[in-house]
């Protein structure tokens, strides 16, 4: 996990905000082709103990990873529905991936609306080490775009949890504690966020952990 980032005096008492996690990929990054096919509506059972992941060696995650992210591109509300909801909330990335995606944040101008970075560097699934992060941040909200996750997090986090809408979640019956959501600047409206002209460029950067 990256630290947070030094104080700014333009964002006194940000670190004060209510905590939102927010998943990467299908949540503010675009699937290849524009398909959100990595998702499961096969959910989890709650009380069950859980299940190692099959985590690939460091020298070929360096290798597939680049080939398999850094192409993507952002949804098109991300920029501006990112700079409305860190006026209300702390924006931490909570990914189930296993490498730091600051490169693709920074160059698509992002990195600066978040205020910790957290990546999947244990033995479990995403789920799970989702839920293990939501209670060490102790977040008031997550956002998610994989129904597996988002049934698991409501049944067990005290988050209130969101599911971004795509064609192949749309069916899956949730938990009720799970609320859908189109878009991320509905996230925004639901949380009170302010309309912006303009996406701030002078939100705190996070530290480069060097990754």
């Amino acid at each position: 996990m990256t630290p947070p980032p030094a104080s700014s005096p333009l964002d006194e008492g940000h670190d004060r905000l209510p905590v939102l996690t927010l998943d990467m990929d299908g949540v503010f990054c675009s699937p290849f082709f524009g398909w959100n096919a990595g998702i499961s509506s096969t959910f989890l059972d709650p009380d069950a103990p859980p299940r190692p992941a099959s985590v690939p060696p460091a020298w070929l995650r360096r290798v597939v990873d680049p080939v398999r992210f850094n192409p993507r591109r952002p949804l098109p509300d991300a920029r501006g529905a990112l700079a409305r909801l860190h006026e209300v909330r702390q924006l931490v990335v909570v990914t189930g991936r296993r490498s730091y995606p600051q490169w693709w944040l920074r160059r698509h101008g992002l990195l600066p609306f978040f205020d910790r970075i957290m990546v999947n560097e244990g033995p479990l699934r995403s789920p799970h080490y989702k839920l293990e992060a939501l209670d060490l941040l102790g977040a008031a909200e997550h956002i998610d775009d994989d129904p597996r996750t988002a049934q698991l997090l409501a049944q067990r986090s005290r988050a209130q949890i969101y599911l971004r809408n795509w064609p192949t979640n749309r069916r899956a019956e949730l938990d009720p504690r799970v609320q859908r959501v189109d878009d991320l600047h509905q996230l925004a409206d639901i949380l009170g966020a302010p309309r912006l002209d303009a996406p701030r460029l002078d939100a705190p950067r996070l530290d480069d952990p060097g990754r």
